[in-house]
């Protein structure tokens, strides 16, 4: 992830769990996170690495989807009289429900694209996000699952403004990087038939760790299910799990750690090693 934290780019990512309390103790023995409070906003915490903020911890409301990891996006600047929520509107995705107000920390929207992912607008109001990427404990990459790339493309494009490179994969599967500026931060495969059955689009939030065997290991101790077996990939090495309440997410151990040319596995490299 070679870009955050500023318009448009990715800047936060947070938990919604059914038992917030078990997710805590999980993901601070898998990777050593504290929780920290959240001014003005009861029943929600931040994930610490190194003292610095790495991401949320919020209860799951009743009746809303599983245990599942969000991604946000610094709203950008309003254009043409039109609002960032009403730019998604625009782009044919929804505005899921009323933006939460936290003074001195941020204005945060729920949104789901244009497939139907979700994900967050995030307008700062004295936390800026992401205290660290990269860096093992902390978020590196992004990337979203569509059933349909094209009209995927053109949402983000019109919403934030993201350019969009096609990427061919060596198994044949296409992918595409998003980017900001020329900085990559994410990217975007097709569901296809690699995919588990019933995978609906969503967004993976990646974590870079040291060793990706010993986390993937670490996590399947703790309770989690290792959705892929880690894979050596020409980025890195990887693998995907589910925590013990289904929530999906990513580990990644970078080739060039913290140095920002390391990226995580692209659709089609994910794919191929599903497939074997």
């Amino acid at each position: 992830m070679k870009t955050w934290n500023v318009p448009s780019a990715p800047c936060w990512a947070d938990l919604s769990a059914a038992d917030p309390r078990a997710a805590a103790a999980f993901y601070e023995r898998l990777f050593g996170w504290e929780l920290g409070g959240v001014p003005g906003l009861d029943g929600y915490r931040a994930f610490l690495s190194e003292g610095e903020p790495v991401g949320g911890l919020g209860p799951r409301r009743p009746g809303r989807r599983p245990s599942v990891w969000r991604p946000y996006f610094v709203a950008g600047p309003d254009g043409a009289g039109e609002s960032p929520a009403e730019r998604v509107a625009l782009a044919r995705g929804k505005v899921l429900g009323e933006p939460v107000e936290v003074p001195g920390v941020c204005r945060a929207t729920l949104c789901a694209d244009s497939s139907g992912a979700v994900f967050g607008l995030w307008e700062p109001d004295g936390h800026q996000g992401f205290g660290r990427v990269n860096a093992p404990g902390s978020p590196a990459w992004l990337d979203l699952a569509t059933t349909d790339p094209d009209g995927s493309r053109g949402f983000y494009t019109e919403v934030f403004g993201w350019q969009a490179r096609r990427a061919a994969s060596g198994a044949g599967f296409p992918y595409t990087e998003w980017s900001l500026g020329g900085q990559p931060f994410g990217g975007m495969t097709p569901i296809t038939e690699a995919f588990p059955a019933g995978t609906v689009p969503r967004w993976l939030v990646y974590v870079a760790v040291r060793d990706c065997d010993a986390a993937a290991a670490r996590g399947a101790r703790l309770g989690a299910n290792v959705l892929l077996p880690p894979t050596t990939i020409e980025p890195g090495r990887f693998s995907v799990l589910a925590d013990p309440q289904g929530a999906m997410f990513a580990v990644i151990a970078l080739a060039r750690e913290e140095t920002g040319e390391g990226r995580p596995a692209t659709g089609g490299e994910r794919a191929a090693a599903i497939m074997g």
